[in-house]
């Protein structure tokens, strides 16, 4: 699994970034292609302070909504820690594919990866209608 270029660029809180990169390496031998995603996103990311995050950037624990390119349907999310995943309640874990492509995305965002097997994906990010940081939760 890998990112298609081009990629957007990406914003990470430094709790975020310290986390998902600790992260990375509890999943790399379980989901190798997933802790690359994680990786890449922290190696090119813009790290800024909880505080100085943009409000319409994806973070952990963010409400999104999203498209896939091959669907006309949108789809809504709350982006978690494999351990508070909950498919029943739409709350995904930032270890799948499409939780590492949408953390750190703007709206507006789109990002495409590969499949292991071989299958291209490709979603667009359309709304952050809630981001921890913007209500002043930095706890998170």
């Amino acid at each position: 699994m890998s990112f298609i270029n081009p990629r957007p660029a990406v914003t990470l809180t430094e709790t975020d970034a310290d986390r998902l990169l600790a992260l990375s390496e509890q999943v790399r031998p379980r989901q190798p292609g997933v802790a690359v995603m994680l990786q890449q996103d922290i190696e090119r990311a813009s790290i800024v302070v909880p505080q100085q995050v943009p409000p319409d950037v994806v973070t952990m624990r963010s409400h999104v909504v999203f498209g896939y390119a091959h669907s006309q349907r949108s789809h809504w999310l709350t982006l978690v820690y494999p351990g508070e995943a909950d498919l029943d309640l739409a709350k995904i874990a930032v270890t799948t594919p499409v939780g590492a492509a949408l953390i750190g995305l703007r709206e507006g965002d789109s990002i495409g990866w590969t499949l292991a097997s071989g299958e291209p994906r490709r979603i667009t990010l359309h709304k952050v209608a809630y981001q921890p940081e913007r209500v002043g939760r930095y706890d998170l």
